[in-house]
């Protein structure tokens, strides 16, 4: 079972860091999001609820209840719940990711939001603070994690698995929070692809962010000179 990253208290922000042996999965490359093996956020919610009922049912031993769906959570709960299935679900919807790897660190670059970046450590986890909280990053065996700890008991963070064959690349985004009984994951599945098979390529440039250009291909299917008049030029950081 992999290891549980753990922020202690909010003053001392100290991690405990994975004990599996680091294994260096290669990222790198181009990701779009695979909707048919994606987690349904209501079937989630569901199960969720299901086994919150479930325990309360064992702590309580009371056999009144007709139907384990009958037994009460209250509305608190209930609402924490919902609130932070919401924001997973919110969080974890970019589909398309560029992801930039080398032995000492690794970008990952999420269509239209910001990006994560890691500075890897020999030993243990890459960890630094900001406005928003404490930030930790860096291996948990063949696993890559980003963790966020924020204020009020609230903590965020991202697992990325590669599949053995390096083709697909499951995300799990999982909320702790203080108020809720456990947290709670959504995954998300991405497939590998090649931009420019699809037909475009994308650069980066100050003035108007990344900016990406339509190929046009002649009957043999080799790319044609991408600077000439046929070309469409977008701007993929607009909204």
């Amino acid at each position: 079972m992999a290891t549980v990253l753990i922020l202690a208290g909010c003053e001392s922000q100290q991690l405990e860091n994975p004990t599996r042996k680091t294994i260096r999965s290669d990222f790198s490359g181009s990701w779009e999001m695979d909707y048919s093996l994606n987690d349904s956020v209501e079937a989630k919610v569901d199960a969720y609820f299901y086994r919150m009922r479930r325990q309360l049912a064992r702590q309580s031993n009371n056999r009144n209840y007709e139907r384990r769906s009958d037994i009460p959570i209250s509305n608190s709960t209930a609402r924490t719940v919902i609130a932070m299935a919401q924001f997973v679900d919110r969080i974890s919807r970019t589909q398309v990711m560029d992801i930039t790897q080398s032995y000492a660190d690794i970008e990952v670059e999420r269509e239209n939001t910001f990006t994560l970046h890691c500075s890897f450590e020999e030993n243990g986890l890459h960890v630094s603070t900001n406005l928003f909280g404490a930030e930790a990053c860096g291996w948990d065996g063949h696993q890559l994690i980003f963790h966020l700890k924020l204020p009020e008991g609230l903590s965020v963070q991202h697992r990325m698995t590669l599949s053995a064959d390096g083709s697909q690349m499951n995300v799990a985004t999982t909320m702790t929070s203080d108020r809720a009984p456990e947290p709670f994951t959504l995954n998300r599945s991405y497939s590998k692809f090649d931009r420019q098979d699809r037909g475009y390529q994308c650069e980066q440039t100050v003035e108007k962010g990344k900016v990406c250009r339509v190929i046009q291909r002649d009957p043999n299917n080799q790319p044609r000179d991408p600077n000439a008049p046929s070309s469409i030029v977008t701007n993929a950081d607009a909204n």
